[in-house]
Formats: C-alpha cells, sequence, structure tokens
C-alpha cells in the first residue's frame, strides 16, 4: 500500500499561490541534495540505502530530505517495502527546475555569445546549449572558430550548411578534400548576402565551380532571404556561427544535442526546397540586391 507522506498545505489564490510557488522554488534551489533525490526518483523508485548511496548524505540527513518532499507532496513513500517513489507533481517540478537550471547555465557560461545568436530563431529551447562548446575560445584569431568548422567538414562524411556571413574556409577545405580523392557528401545553401559574396568574386567562382565540376553535381545553393547566422551541420554536430562585430570573426558555438541536430536538419530542407542552384543563378546573371558580407574570404 503506497502512502503520500505529505500533508495537506492551505492553498490559496493570486498572491498568496504565487508566493507559496517562489517559496517552494526557493526551497528546491537551496539544496542540491534535494534537487539530486528528486533526479535519482525521477529516474526510477529508490530504496533508503539507494537514495543514500546515490546523494552521499547521512542517514539523518536523508531522513530531513524525504520528509521536506513528502510534506510538499513530491515524494510517496511504499510502506509496505520501504521504498520511495516521485509523485506526478514532483517529476513536473523536477523537469521544469532542470530545464531552468540548464538555460542559466547557457546564460552564464556564454552571456556575450548568446545574446549575438538569433535565439528568437532557433525551434529548441535555450537550455539545449547548456552541453555546447565555444570552439577556439582562447585563440585571438578572429576566423579560429571557423577554421574548427572548416576541419571538420575536411573529415565529414556529410556536410548540410544555411550560410549568412561568407567565409571561403570551409570551401577552400572542401576543395581539397575532393583534391586528395575524398568526397563527402555536401550541399550548401547561401542566403541573399553570402550569394551576392559568392557569385560578385571571380576567384571565388572559379572555385566553387570547380569543386562542382569534380562532384558532378550541384553543391552550392542560393535563397533570396536572408538568415540570421550561419549554421552548419556537419555529420551529426551542428555549428552555430555569428559575426563578432568588434574584429569582424565568427563566435562559434558546437553542440550534439538531438533537438538542435533535428533543428538545424530541419532548417536546411527547408531552405534548400526554396533554393535555386548557384550556377543557376550565375547564368541568369540574376543580380543579388543586397550588401555582401564577407569575412574571411581568401
Amino acid at each position: 500500500m503506497s502512502e503520500n507522506v505529505s500533508t495537506d498545505r492551505p492553498s490559496g489564490g493570486g498572491t498568496n499561490a504565487t508566493s507559496d510557488a517562489i517559496e517552494s522554488a526557493a526551497f528546491l534551489a537551496r539544496s542540491e541534495h534535494r534537487v539530486r533525490v528528486l533526479e535519482l526518483l525521477a529516474d526510477d523508485r529508490r530504496t533508503r540505502e539507494e537514495l543514500m548511496a546515490g546523494t552521499d548524505v547521512t542517514r539523518v540527513t536523508l531522513s530531513r530530505i524525504l520528509g521536506d518532499l513528502g510534506e510538499r507532496g513530491w515524494v510517496d513513500r511504499d510502506h509496505a517495502d520501504g521504498g520511495y517513489a516521485i509523485t506526478n507533481t514532483g517529476r513536473d517540478v523536477y523537469e521544469q527546475f532542470d530545464r531552468l537550471l540548464e538555460t542559466i547555465t547557457v546564460g552564464q557560461q556564454y552571456p556575450d555569445v548568446v545574446d549575438s545568436l538569433p535565439t528568437e530563431w532557433f525551434a529548441f529551447e535555450l537550455r539545449c546549449l547548456a552541453e555546447a562548446e565555444l570552439v577556439a575560445a582562447d585563440s585571438a584569431d578572429p576566423l579560429a572558430g571557423m577554421r574548427v568548422v572548416a576541419d571538420a567538414v575536411g573529415r565529414a562524411t556529410t556536410v548540410r550548411a544555411v550560410v549568412d556571413s561568407f567565409t571561403s574556409l570551409p570551401m577552400y577545405t572542401y576543395g581539397e578534400t575532393l583534391a586528395a580523392g575524398d568526397r563527402p557528401d555536401a550541399e550548401v545553401v547561401f542566403d541573399r548576402n553570402a550569394s551576392a559574396v559568392a557569385l560578385e568574386n571571380p576567384e571565388l567562382v572559379d572555385r566553387w565551380r570547380e569543386i562542382e565540376r569534380r562532384t558532378d553535381q550541384s553543391v552550392y545553393y542560393s535563397i533570396d532571404e536572408t538568415v540570421p547566422c550561419n549554421v552548419d551541420l556537419v555529420d551529426e554536430t551542428v555549428f552555430l556561427s555569428a559575426v563578432t562585430p568588434d574584429n569582424g570573426g565568427f563566435d562559434v558555438l558546437r553542440c550534439t544535442h538531438p533537438a538542435v541536430v533535428d533543428w538545424a536538419r530541419d532548417l536546411f530542407r527547408e531552405k534548400r526546397a526554396a533554393a535555386a542552384p548557384l550556377e543557376q543563378r550565375l547564368r541568369d546573371a540574376d543580380p543579388v540586391d543586397s550588401p555582401a558580407r564577407t569575412v574571411g574570404v581568401e
């Protein structure tokens, strides 16, 4: 027989309810051990001994934690076997609190980068970037992050990219990879800004045309719209690149979170479906009426 160890708490409306909710959130935030107990129980029901082993707290401290969580209706105890389980409310509280922690973590780790990224454009929660890595963060080279992207392209099996701010580094690396006999599956969609650079610079035209000659297929495409940052999906890794206005380089986040990967894949499919081959744009001599954004064209 399962018995909730909680006691009834008076509930009010309006300001009182909000104050109670804030107090409960603060109660949880004040103790990593309380959060850890909920985390363990969210995974599966546990015995007291298992909870002690998973939290590394004393028996007295654990008893107090379980009592406090039970009072709030977040934990149940089964007197038949002495085990503990999280309640539906407790699970919701833990999951929402965990999301909040991940979102705060992103803001604390990369405040300037997050400010420069078009987070309102992302169809995933910001917390999904909690385990992302700011590549080449300590380098004095403003293009160091983009060199990491280019290196990944050179080792990749599949590349899908939507590009706003043009840099020739990935294109150059891809060309070198083809010349060495490898042939990654790559497609790149340039937005209006990047298309302007790729179509107006004769050296770049020769470069991407040579790449398409070697692959015997279209690799580069153009859309008549702008996107707010570069998105490179290299195998199962996403690189989000935003121009740093102070030095003309890039801040690059590398992320493998499934939600971010799925978003990048869907974004590419959407833009690719609306795009025309860059070669067609060149043949049609369709002027690209936009100021060219060029970063690191070599």
